[in-house]
C-alpha cells in the first residue's frame, strides 16, 4: 500500500509509545455531491460523531471534532508520522534552491478527487492560500511569501529558509464546491442521505480502507457526545486527558495515546531575581522529576523531555538533553553559584531565604496538581515556593507584569518545532536575551540533511547551557475505542486515523 512504509515505522515506534491500552472502568479527564455507486468492502460497524453547527470545511472550521474528521476525507502534500518526520502523500519529490528560500513541490500523478476531478497544481495553491488567509493555519505559514503553479509543480517561495517546511505542509488540499463540503482526495467523501451525513468510500482513492460507509451521528455538545460514545452510538472519540476541557467516558474501551507538539514548561523571569542566573535555572530544570509528572500526574499521557522538541523526533539529542532530574547536581550548582542549605534546611543567598513565586492558570485540575509537585521538588533543595493558581485573565495579567519567578505554561507548538516565539517573540514573558541563540536557531531552520542535524546538536547544548525555560514533557492525545473493535490503531496528532489500511477489524 502506498502508506507502507509510515505505517512500518509506526509500528517500530509504537512499542515505545504504549499505544493502546484497555479501560474498562470509568475514566474522569477531562448541499454536498450525491452519493454514487462504490463496491462494499464489510459491513458498517464503526460510526463517529460530528458538529452539524459547525463547518465540516478541513480549513476553515473552529470545532476540533469536526477537524478530526479532516484525515478521513481529505490528504495534504505532505503527513506526518508518529515522530513528526514527513512522509510524501500527494507530493511526489520536492527540490529546494541553494539559499532555501524556494520549494518546487512535484506531484504525485493519477491523483483524482472524489468527483473523479484530477488534482492539479492549481487546486493545491488554492488551498495553500486559503489555509495562509485563515486562523488555523496562517501561523504555520507565516513565512511564506508566496505559492504559485509551474507545470505540474507547487512552487513556494519564503522569506526565510526552513529546511522542515515538509512538515507544515500536511494542511488539506480541496476542491471547493458551490455551496457544499470541499471534496478531497482521500480515504472518504461526505454524503448526505436525508437528514443523514455518513462517509462513503472514495472510489478514487489508491488504497484499500476495512468500512464501506462510516455512519456520522449529529453530536452538538459534550453530554450529547459523551451519551453517545457510552451508548456504542459512537464507537470512537478522540480527547486529552489532561485538558480543560477533557470529557468524561463510561464503559468498555481501549486508550490508544498518540504523540503531541503540545509542550508543558516552566517559564523563568531572567530580568531579575533568582532565576537571572542561568546557573541557577540549569539547577533548577534538574529539580524537577519530569517522568513523575508525566507516570503520576498525566497518568502516562505524556513522553518527558529537557527539550523544547518531541523526544520522539529525530533531532532530539539525549547527550544535549543534560537537565533531566538529578536532585544531587543542582544542589552542588546551586552552592557554586554561592547558595548554602541552613540548618533549618531551607536554602539562603546570604542571610535571605530563596523564596519564589510560581503562577499557574487554574482552568484544569491537572495543571494544578503539576504545579504543586514542581513545589514540591524545589522545596527539597530547600526553596519555599507559593504557587498561586489564578483565572486566566488574572494569570494572563500576572504574566505580562512580571508579577512571578516561575510560570507553568502549555503551547501548542509546529511541527517543525521551531522555538522562536518562546526565545524572541510573542511568548517570551520571561525577557530572555541571548546573542548567541537566536542565530542557532535560525542556522538550525534553515539546513537540512547532515548538516541539520549538526545545527541541532549546537542548538541543544547551548539551550542546556542557558536554559532559558525549563520543558517538562510533551502531552499525548487519546483516541477512545469500543473494547474488542478493531486493533493496531495508530493515531497521529493531525490524523487520528493515520494507519487505518492497517487496521486489525474484528467486529
Amino acid at each position: 500500500m502506498r502508506r507502507a512504509a509510515a505505517a512500518f515505522l509506526a509500528l517500530v515506534l509504537a512499542a515505545g509509545l504504549s499505544a493502546c491500552t484497555a479501560q474498562q472502568v470509568q475514566t474522569s479527564a477531562q448541499p454536498t455531491p450525491e452519493p454514487t455507486a462504490s463496491q462494499p468492502v464489510r459491513e458498517a460497524t464503526f460510526a463517529l460523531g460530528y458538529d452539524p453547527a459547525a463547518s465540516l470545511h478541513p480549513l476553515t472550521s473552529q470545532s476540533q471534532m469536526n477537524l478530526d474528521l479532516a484525515g478521513l476525507v481529505y490528504e495534504g502534500l505532505y503527513e506526518l508520522d508518529r515522530s513528526f518526520q514527513a512522509q510524501p502523500a500527494l507530493a511526489r519529490s520536492a527540490s529546494v534552491s541553494e539559499d532555501g528560500l524556494t520549494w518546487t513541490i512535484t506531484l504525485r500523478s493519477g491523483v483524482r478527487f472524489s468527483d473523479g476531478t484530477p488534482l492539479t497544481a492549481e487546486h493545491v495553491v488554492q488551498s495553500l492560500n486559503t489555509a495562509r488567509s485563515g486562523t488555523l493555519y496562517a501561523g504555520r505559514l507565516s513565512a511564506v511569501t508566496s505559492v504559485s503553479a509551474s507545470e505540474g509543480a507547487v512552487v513556494l517561495t519564503l522569506s526565510s529558509p526552513n529546511g522542515a517546511l515538509d512538515a507544515l505542509l500536511d494542511i488539506p488540499v480541496v476542491l471547493e464546491q458551490e455551496g457544499g463540503i470541499p471534496l478531497g482526495t482521500g480515504r472518504y467523501r461526505y454524503v448526505r442521505q436525508g437528514d443523514t451525513l455518513l462517509l462513503e468510500l472514495n472510489g478514487n482513492y489508491q488504497g484499500e480502507v476495512p468500512y464501506d460507509t462510516i455512519p456520522l451521528r449529529a453530536v452538538s455538545g459534550a453530554d450529547e457526545r459523551i451519551a453517545a460514545f457510552d451508548s456504542g452510538e459512537v464507537t470512537a472519540v478522540v480527547t486529552d486527558f489532561s485538558s480543560s476541557y477533557a470529557l468524561g467516558y463510561s464503559g468498555n474501551y481501549e486508550t490508544c495515546d498518540f504523540p503531541t507538539s503540545t509542550m508543558l514548561y516552566v517559564g523563568f523571569r531572567t530580568t531579575s531575581g533568582v532565576c537571572a542566573s542561568a546557573q541557577v535555572r540549569q539547577a533548577l530544570s534538574m529539580a524537577f522529576d519530569r517522568e513523575n509528572v508525566v507516570t503520576s500526574l498525566l497518568a502516562g499521557h505524556g513522553d518527558a523531555a529537557c527539550l523544547p522538541i518531541s523526544p520522539l523526533h529525530e533531532a532530539y539529542d539525549p547527550a544535549a538533553a543534560a537537565l533531566d532530574h538529578d536532585p544531587e547536581q543542582a544542589a552542588s550548582l546551586l552552592a557554586e553559584a554561592g547558595y548554602t542549605r541552613g540548618e533549618d534546611g531551607l536554602l539562603y543567598r546570604g542571610r535571605t531565604p530563596v523564596q519564589l513565586t510560581l503562577i499557574v492558570n487554574n482552568d484544569s485540575t491537572v495543571k494544578q496538581t503539576v504545579a504543586d509537585e514542581l513545589a514540591r521538588c524545589l522545596g527539597e533543595l530547600g526553596i519555599t515556593v507559593t504557587v498561586d493558581k489564578l483565572p486566566w485573565e488574572q494569570y494572563l495579567s500576572a504574566l505580562t507584569a512580571g508579577r512571578w519567578d516561575l510560570y507553568l505554561g502549555e503551547v501548542r507548538m509546529t511541527a517543525d518545532f521551531d522555538p522562536t516565539a518562546l526565545l524572541t517573540g510573542s511568548l517570551n514573558y520571561a525577557g530572555f536575551v541571548s546573542q548567541t541563540m537566536p542565530g542557532l536557531v535560525s542556522a538550525w531552520r534553515a539546513a537540512r540533511g547532515e548538516e541539520r542535524d549538526r545545527a541541532a546538536q549546537q542548538l541543544w547544548q547551548e539551550f542546556s547551557r542557558q536554559v532559558p525555560f525549563a520543558p517538562l514533557c510533551f502531552k499525548r492525545g487519546s483516541m477512545l475505542i469500543r473494547w474488542g473493535m478493531v486493533g493496531n490503531v495508530l493515531p497521529t496528532q493531525a490524523d487520528p486515523f493515520w494507519n487505518m489500511e492497517q487496521w486489525q477489524i474484528t467486529q
